[in-house]
């Protein structure tokens, strides 16, 4: 179990970079496929159901228009926030990306991406209006990925506690936990075990930004805890 859930994620995302190359470059979102396992958010996939809430924040909008691709053809919206992840695990170098949370939701199915919008409304906001950064193994020696939500204007205790909430809501098993001196909540995808990908991640926040790490690996855990902000 440990590898395949991230294979999923990682072979979407090569499938689709290459898709971007012979199409010579053209506009797309990271097809990846990650639950919690990667998901409650920890995984990412899934239909969001957006409702429309006002917003006015200029997060990913503003910065969506400055993105670049690499050559791999992953977006690269939010450089800042993308550098606030660790740049490799385990002695693996890891990719990263960024890109509006909202195309991450479009590009994906299933897991936790059906959270995010909910969750978002608490504080006013949409998916259009805020960036995710991504960091991930797409060499597939390891089962990790990482993934990070900014929300400006929010503390991290409310984005912390509330996404826990919308998570339980939904029916996510949630259970608090200190780890590293961090307090985290460990979530879990009741419909990961049946797909057969990873279906637990960690979550806890730092100033305005929702950090998410899905691994198997506790040796991984805990490496990505103490690289993260």
């Amino acid at each position: 179990m440990s590898r395949r859930s991230c294979i999923s994620l990682l072979a979407a995302f090569l499938a689709w970079a290459a898709v971007v190359a012979g199409c010579g470059g053209a506009t797309a979102t990271a097809a990846a496929t990650a639950r919690l396992t990667p998901s409650p958010s920890p995984a990412v996939s899934a239909a969001a159901s957006t409702s429309d809430v006002a917003s006015g924040s200029p997060g990913a909008s503003a910065s969506a228009s400055a993105g670049a691709s690499d050559s791999l053809g992953l977006p690269h919206v939010n450089a800042a926030l993308e550098d606030k992840l660790p740049n490799s695990i385990g002695n693996v170098t890891l990719e990263k990306f960024s890109q509006p949370l909202s195309s991450w939701i479009a590009s994906t199915q299933g897991g936790e991406a059906a959270l995010y919008a909910p969750w978002l409304v608490k504080f006013g906001k949409t998916p259009e209006d805020v960036d995710i950064a991504i960091a991930a193994d797409l060499s597939y020696q390891e089962s990790f990925r990482v993934d990070a939500i900014e929300v400006p204007g929010v503390d991290a205790a409310t984005l912390q506690s509330d996404f826990g909430a919308v998570a339980s809501k939904a029916g996510w098993p949630v259970t608090a936990q200190t780890l590293l001196e961090k307090s985290v909540l460990k979530i879990t995808d009741p419909t990961a075990a049946s797909a057969g990908i990873l279906g637990v991640g960690y979550v806890y926040a730092e100033g305005d930004i929702l950090y998410t790490i899905v691994t198997d690996d506790s040796s991984l855990l805990v490496e990505a805890l103490i690289k993260l902000p």
